[in-house]
């Protein structure tokens, strides 16, 4: 896959911001890491974040979502983003996860540029060091796991890997996810990464979040009842969750 650089001279004024970019029939979506000094990606995140559409299907962020979550998310997550970056740049064989991870759409081409322009933030995918939430939540089995995991060498084929992700409602429906799962396994998780176990989780009922992982090869490993706990801020109580697996070559 190749990573592509918005020019310095762009209009689009993004400081040659590495980005990737999805096959058709989805080209007008881009992969690009975190903007800190973007205002536009902070208001999405709080917009979308609270919204019943996103946040009932989703167990880590904090409901309600303020804007003070939102810089948190973005400072950390570029950083991240820059450590793998620099590795890249380094000429590692292998890197510990994926810095392409904000879902942009480009909404304006530029006349002068060649397919750069304005583009609209419109999810997040990351695929990071596997959680095990299939383990009892707060468990000392599941903190060993998490910890062995944690404690392999970047490159290893032992390392389980997990994806999480949102899309804005306005974009659901177009297939727009299944292909981002699929571009970032294929040219960048097995290649960059060496990943070969990846797990993805979800809520007992978010049919859509199920059936973007099953289309990518994903099969469903098992259903726990009455498993996550659910903050009290969003209810309380306990949901069940489905546990999907997917073994690369």
């Amino acid at each position: 896959m190749p990573i592509h650089l918005y020019p310095q001279n762009s209009s689009s004024n993004k400081n040659s911001e590495p980005y990737i970019r999805l096959p058709a029939p989805h080209t007008d979506i881009i992969l690009t890491p975190p903007r800190p000094n973007d205002p536009k990606d902070a208001s999405f995140l709080v917009t979308t974040l609270n919204d019943p559409r996103v946040y009932t299907f989703l167990e880590s962020p904090p409901f309600p979502y303020l804007p003070e979550h939102a810089a948190s998310f973005i400072r950390d997550a570029r950083a991240e983003c820059d450590r793998i970056l620099k590795d890249v740049d380094a000429g590692r064989v292998s890197v510990d996860g994926c810095p392409f991870r904000f879902i942009r759409q480009v909404v304006k081409k530029d006349e002068d540029e060649d397919g750069e322009g304005t583009d609209v933030l419109i999810g997040d995918i990351s695929i990071t060091r596997y959680a095990f939430y299939e383990l009892p939540p707060g468990s000392e089995e599941r903190r060993e796991a998490q910890e062995r995991n944690k404690a392999l060498p970047v490159g290893s084929r032992d390392i389980v890997w997990g994806i999480g992700n949102f899309l804005s409602p306005s974009h659901y429906g177009r297939g727009i996810m299944t292909a981002v799962v699929r571009t970032l396994i294929d040219e960048w998780a097995v290649p960059r990464m060496n990943a070969r176990l990846i797990k993805a989780s979800a809520y007992v009922g978010n049919v859509a979040s199920v059936r973007v992982f099953e289309k990518n090869g994903f099969e469903m490993e098992r259903t726990l009842e009455d498993w996550s706990i659910v903050p009290e801020s969003r209810g309380g109580g306990r949901k069940s969750i489905h546990v999907l697996g997917l073994r690369a070559p």
